[in-house]
């Protein structure tokens, strides 16, 4: 009996002397994480259409990225303004040298009581979308507003949003 456990003891001993005699080999890998600055945005400054006088005829008032307002159609520019003539401005603020995208509204309504009018085509002062060595970058947003024939008189207004998002 003793021959025979003796046997089974060397049996079973046998694969973990063949484990260890197997070559290994291991590896080290670096471990690593970029913990990015967020991406902010913020309003410096309205989209004001200023004032415009109404007529029989609709027509459309743009003010373009950098502030430039022009009429087409029956709508008649005034020169004075409650709020003057401005393209919306906003801060953008993040990690330095980096890309991003923009995201503009398709449309948005300015109303007055129960009258409104579309505001569409945004667009801003130009891709690329870079932030400075200093992270920031000043983005400037303009639009269409569509007046109607004989639109309401009155004080419109409404909101829109923009988002901006790392690439």
């Amino acid at each position: 009996m003793r021959p025979l456990i003796s046997l089974l003891a060397v049996l079973l001993a046998m694969p973990a002397f063949s484990q260890a005699a197997a070559p290994s080999a291991s590896a080290t890998a670096t471990v690593r994480a970029n913990i990015q600055v967020p991406l902010s945005i913020t309003k410096m400054s309205d989209l004001n259409f200023g004032t415009t006088i109404a007529t029989p005829l609709a027509g459309k008032v743009t003010v373009d990225p950098f502030g430039v307002r022009t009429a087409t159609g029956g709508v008649v520019l005034a020169n004075t303004s409650v709020f003057g003539v401005s393209a919306a401005a906003f801060q953008v603020n993040g990690e330095a040298n980096t890309t991003f995208t923009v995201l503009l509204p398709a449309s948005a309504q300015m109303t007055y009581g129960v009258f409104s009018m579309l505001v569409d085509g945004f667009v801003t002062d130009g891709a690329p979308y870079k932030l400075s060595v200093n992270g920031g970058q000043r983005l400037g947003v303009g639009a269409t507003m569509t007046v109607g024939a004989n639109q309401a008189p009155g004080l419109y207004s409404g909101s829109f949003t923009v988002t901006v998002a790392y690439n």
